[in-house]
């Protein structure tokens, strides 16, 4: 019994050890005042009233071309660019969640949609509306359409080629759409320099 009792203190004493041990929070602490403090945020100002932090995602602002093939042999062209802002949303999805706005061409047809990594659109198979605000013109409704496999967290533009001549000379794009139970939310894009002639 005593041994025992000697044992337990040893590891207790051992285990309240005062030497510190890098935590992985700390580092993501570390990158991501980085990734604030380059793109000219404080990076103790934290989430705005639009829900949306000043933190800007690893490539924001730029966008990424993909070319592959589908299931038979068809191209499918992606052009995909990240917001520049990340949503905050309260438990389950807090953490921050950026978004994604895409132009897919298939052989099926071209589809404009926009993706969030955490979140839920406030959306239904009847569709909704976004309104988009691309550089200093006013606000345009656009009507989008739920996802055919009903995921939440992307929603499908109806009026692809309207918002596709948009994005081609606009050099910032403003999304405002409604979250389920989170209310509207404000995405910001800065889409100057897209090359799409597919």
């Amino acid at each position: 019994m005593k041994k025992s009792l000697y044992c337990l203190s040893f590891l207790a004493l051992f285990s309240c050890s005062t030497k510190e041990k890098p935590t992985q929070s700390a580092a993501t602490d570390t990158g991501q005042a980085a990734i604030a403090t380059a793109s000219g945020q404080l990076s103790g100002e934290g989430a705005t009233k639009s829900g949306s932090t000043n933190q800007v995602p690893a490539n924001a602002g730029k966008w990424q071309y993909d070319r592959t093939t589908d299931q038979t042999n068809n191209p499918v062209y992606k052009a995909s660019i990240i917001a520049s802002n990340l949503l905050e949303f309260p438990f389950p999805y807090e953490g921050g969640s950026s978004a994604t706005l895409t132009i897919r061409k298939r052989s099926s047809g071209t589809n404009v949609y926009l993706e969030v990594s955490k979140g839920q659109f406030n959306r239904s198979f009847q569709g909704g509306n976004a309104q988009i605000r691309f550089d200093n013109k006013p606000a345009v409704s656009y009507a989008f359409s739920a996802a055919e496999n009903g995921r939440a967290n992307i929603i499908f533009f109806d009026s692809e080629q309207k918002l596709i001549n948009q994005l081609n000379t606009a050099k910032e794009a403003v999304i405002d759409v409604g979250f389920d139970g989170q209310g509207a939310r404000e995405i910001k894009f800065r889409t100057a320099g897209l090359n799409w002639n597919h």
